[in-house]
């Protein structure tokens, strides 16, 4: 559900947006939530593709800034939802779970075709969104890292990492616009696996075989911001390092493998602009006395009334994907020198006595225990050696569940 990460961010700042608007606030004045006039407006989510695949649309009602958890008032829900190509082909979309309507898994659009949103609620109020274009979208040329240094959020710190950049040989079949999704995967196999565990009991620690695989396993993470780029000033119709994704490289600490696959979005000029709109007001947003940006105005419209705000967008967009798989040495090599590889540095750990010398460091004089307490807490019992010896191993290299999910991608090669 990636995209539902990506649109609950989107349309938080949409509903910031409009709260400031109908606020009236001074510099002396205490900020109350109270007095906020609030108005209740449909938000619509929904895209479709070239993909053939489950598209969805969201529908859900604006709620006011004090009301922290979502209920099932906020969602719009026994709507007739469908979408209607510029030949007059009806596809209508389903509502599985409330507010959430899906198309039918084998709909696909068609590059050079037009479509258009249609919304009847329950309470028989109708929505359409404008006609939109699907243009195709060109392949992805390269995927490939470079090492950066980022500032921390607004902090003087910085962070060592990898950018991930594409490139697009020739966007000559596209829009010149696109926006961009990526979701990742790395691939966590421990050196240790362990066989036994150390259990607190009343008389110390029990020590009993531990039957689970906890080898290998899967991190999953996904996109949760706007990516935009643009081709429209290109001489050459390429598009050559498009910043995608940072990762801090201690992202990479206890990665055995990395994929990262990028969606790219060929999305018309009037959606683009609405997006850069929305960064726009994201990136001055900091402070109450910024000059404000109006009403973001999406591509939805009531058609009974007129004057009525509707928040969100229909995207139509031509979709190409790539998957690159990598091992951690593949990240660029000036990346390596700051990468602390966990298990590397900590390694195994073969100790003589019991479990509860090993944790309370009575094999060593008491002057130098606390430190080293503190330190062998990140140390699990993994397996047992012979002539009473104890086996150790750092914690996110014993039991891959600390670092991902035994749940490995279908996907995965």
């Amino acid at each position: 559900m990636h995209r539902l990460q990506y649109t609950t961010r989107l349309y938080s700042i949409l509903i910031l947006n409009l709260v400031l608007i109908f606020s009236i606030t001074s510099c002396v004045e205490e900020f109350e939530t109270d007095s906020i006039e609030y108005e209740r407006l449909l938000v619509v989510d929904a895209n479709i593709s070239d993909q053939a695949k489950p598209h969805q649309v969201r529908l859900f009602y604006t709620s006011p800034i004090d009301n922290e958890i979502q209920n099932t008032q906020d969602v719009l829900s026994g709507a007739a939802v469908w979408v209607e190509d510029n030949l007059g082909a009806r596809t209508d979309f389903f509502e599985q779970d409330p507010g959430y309507y899906y198309s039918p898994e084998d709909f696909a659009g068609e590059a050079g075709k037009s479509y258009s949103l249609f919304i009847t609620t329950a309470e028989g109020k109708n929505y359409k969104s404008t006609t939109e274009e699907l243009y195709a979208a060109p392949q992805i040329s390269r995927v490939y890292n470079k090492f950066t240094i980022e500032l921390g959020d607004r902090t003087a710190n910085t962070i060592p990492g990898v950018q991930f950049f594409i490139d697009v040989d020739d966007t000559s079949i596209g829009s010149k616009f696109y926006r961009y999704e990526w979701s990742d995967v790395h691939q966590v196999i421990v050196p240790y696996p362990k066989q036994y565990e150390a259990i607190p009991s009343q008389n110390g620690y029990d020590i009993v075989p531990f039957t689970l695989d906890v080898e290998e396993c899967y991190r999953e993470d996904n996109f949760k911001e706007l990516i935009l780029a643009t081709s429209s000033s290109s001489s050459n119709n390429q598009l050559i390092e498009v910043p995608i994704k940072f990762s801090d490289v201690n992202d990479f600490n206890v990665t055995t493998r990395y994929s990262i696959e990028i969606t790219q979005r060929s999305i018309s000029p009037e959606a683009y602009s609405y997006y850069r709109k929305i960064e726009l007001f994201n990136e001055s947003n900091g402070s109450l006395f910024d000059k404000q940006q109006g009403l973001i105005v999406g591509n939805i419209t009531s058609l009974d009334d007129p004057e009525e705000n509707v928040l969100g967008y229909f995207e139509v967009s031509g979709a190409s994907s790539e998957r690159i798989y990598m091992d951690y040495t593949d990240l660029d090599p000036e990346a390596l020198e700051y990468l602390e590889r966990t298990c590397t540095k900590y390694g195994g750990w073969q100790f003589r006595g019991s479990v509860e010398e090993f944790y309370q460091a009575l094999d060593l004089p008491e002057s130098i225990r606390g430190p080293e307490i503190a330190r062998r807490g990140n140390f699990e019992l993994v397996d047992l050696g012979a002539r009473n010896e104890l086996f150790f191993a750092h914690r996110l290299c014993a039991d891959c569940r600390r670092r991902g999910s035994l749940n490995k991608p279908s996907y995965w090669e």
